[in-house]
């Protein structure tokens, strides 16, 4: 395992880049819940009434949705308020300070399309799904509307810009830097809305690590930039995860004296929307590495964290509302990690993907499958399979798992792919996906439903570093058609990482040291409508 102090002491990136745009239980029931039954001959133990000379001497009189009097100087329970209204899509709940129930919505409409998303686990618009919208991070995705090249299942129909390839374009610089005035920068997270990129990157100013938030146009103009966060603490990441309605972004620093994750809400424009929301829950541990995506309903994070100084990294877990509070509490989802975590969606389940070094150069990659409550439904399957597996990535493509990792010491030193379903069974089996006489690395990639794009770094045109290549996969991670080239600077372009854009473009946010310095890139990748 890699050790830590030198990992953030090298311009590399921190743990795997993550792109994320963007209670399964439905009708929740507050009831009467009596004793078990117990035989009549058992010795059983009852707390006496409490004493009391009024109501407000009894423990809970204020809360009325369980009402208790003061009677005879004893304090004596009432009924308790059951809310129900008789329909499977409303979480219903009894106000404790008034008593009244309340029926809200049991799925989201963030978007404001009109159109609600479904319950985990079900599809949109099937019977008890409670929700027909295919995207409620988009406003342009509902059943009925028309199919447009824009990044969106516009029509819900399972697929995005239909037979769309995405290529570089003819004209202009084939990258833009987004990085500022800092010695050193690498990228975090990408994300789009209100007709403007947010990329995050890590930079270095005068030694020490910030995270910056960047404003770009649809061409990846800058519009602005911002730190993250304005203390003097070492600051790391910045993953970005958007939900129809706000950003999510989770990074870790160190205004504790150890590495701490935090998280914090940010409007369109970029601008907090909370204080600042600590995450990890140890002391005196490393918190780092994390994962972040938007479920539907809340965030979830996954990250790596030395709890109670374990010389091992394990992976832990924590869900976060709609309205930027935690959910419960840390959960532990994985033991003995070197790198990773990396996050994906499924259709009521959570797919994450790490690594464990086994050599000094051999690594394994592993997948589990995790309910939205974040506890296993499969054990660790090792991925990997007989390769190393480096760097694995993970998407939620239509009806399926897709993981990808790189092999540098094998023979051929390149990138592999496979596809598992909700349960963890094999649907497309450990599959090569790029060919190169030399390497192939750091791979990402975008769903797309019936196909997905694949993204990474490969050093097979001669060129004096790693260059950025693409290609189209069909949901059998069989290519379809060619690939394209997609910068040719001197110099590593590595560690891409891939959103959505305006009408249909893909925007790449990348490491690149073309100037002399490693610093952070955009590029596009633009809509072309036939296959």
């Amino acid at each position: 395992m890699k050790h830590l102090a030198s990992l953030l002491a090298a311009p590399a990136l921190f743990g795997a880049f993550v792109v994320a745009f963007g209670g399964t239980g439905c009708g929740a029931r507050t009831e009467l819940v009596l004793p078990d039954a117990r035989d009549a001959d058992a010795e059983t133990e009852t707390e006496p009434p409490k004493e009391c000379l009024e109501t407000k001497d009894c423990p809970g009189f204020d809360d009325k949705c369980a009402p208790v009097s003061c009677l005879a100087n004893k304090c004596v329970a009432g009924a308790k308020v059951v809310c129900d209204d008789k329909d499977p899509c409303t979480d219903d709940t009894c106000e404790p300070a008034t008593g009244k129930c309340k029926f809200e919505p049991s799925t989201l409409d963030l978007d404001g399309d009109g159109h609600r998303a479904p319950l985990a686990g079900k599809k949109p618009g099937e019977p008890g799904s409670c929700g027909d919208d295919c995207d409620d991070k988009s406003a342009a995705a509902f059943p009925g509307n028309k199919e447009i090249c824009d990044g969106v299942d516009n029509d819900c129909d399972g697929i995005v810009d239909n037979d769309a390839r995405y290529v570089p374009p003819a004209t202009g610089p084939d990258a833009i830097r987004v990085s500022g005035d800092v010695q050193e920068a690498s990228p975090a997270g990408l994300a789009f809305a209100n007709e403007q990129y947010l990329a995050m990157y890590n930079g270095r100013l005068s030694g020490k690590l910030r995270v910056y938030g960047a404003a770009l146009d649809p061409l990846g103009n800058k519009l602005s930039e911002s730190l993250l966060n304005k203390s003097t603490v070492d600051s790391v990441e910045g993953r970005v995860a958007w939900n129809g309605a706000q950003f999510g972004v989770v990074w870790s620093d160190r205004r504790d004296a150890s590495w701490e994750l935090y998280f914090s809400r940010l409007d369109k424009t970029g601008a907090k929307l909370d204080p600042d929301l600590r995450i990890s829950e140890g002391d005196g541990s490393w918190s780092i590495g994390a994962s972040l995506v938007w479920t539907g309903k809340e965030f979830v994070v996954a990250f790596q964290d030395q709890r109670d100084l374990d010389p091992q990294f394990n992976v832990w877990g924590q869900r976060i509302s709609v309205d930027g509070k935690l959910v419960g509490g840390n959960v532990k989802l994985v033991d003995d990690v070197s790198s990773g975590p990396d996050l994906a969606v499924g259709l009521g389940t959570l797919g994450i993907v790490w690594t464990q070094q086994i050599s000094a150069t051999q690594y394994d990659s592993y997948l589990r499958i995790l309910s939205r409550e974040l506890a296993p439904v499969s054990e660790p399957i090792k991925i990997s399979s007989g390769k190393s597996g480096e760097s694995p990535t993970i998407v939620w493509n239509g009806d399926r798992y897709v993981v990808a990792f790189f092999d540098k010491v094998g023979a051929p030193k390149t990138i592999y792919g496979a596809a598992y379903d909700e349960k963890g069974g094999v649907v497309v089996p450990l599959t090569q996906l790029t060919e190169s006489p030399k390497f192939s690395r750091y791979p990402t990639m975008l769903p797309l439903g019936d196909r997905l794009l694949l993204v990474w770094s490969d050093t097979k045109d001669g060129a004096s570093g790693y260059e950025l290549y693409s290609k189209m996969l069909d949901k059998k991670l069989v290519a379809i058609g060619g690939e394209s080239r997609i910068t040719s600077a001197p110099g590593e372009s590595v560690g891409a990482g891939m959103a959505f854009g305006p009408k249909g473009d893909v925007g790449v946010l990348f490491r690149d040291d073309r100037l002399g310095t490693v610093q952070t890139y955009f590029t596009r990748l633009v809509c072309t409508a036939g296959k």
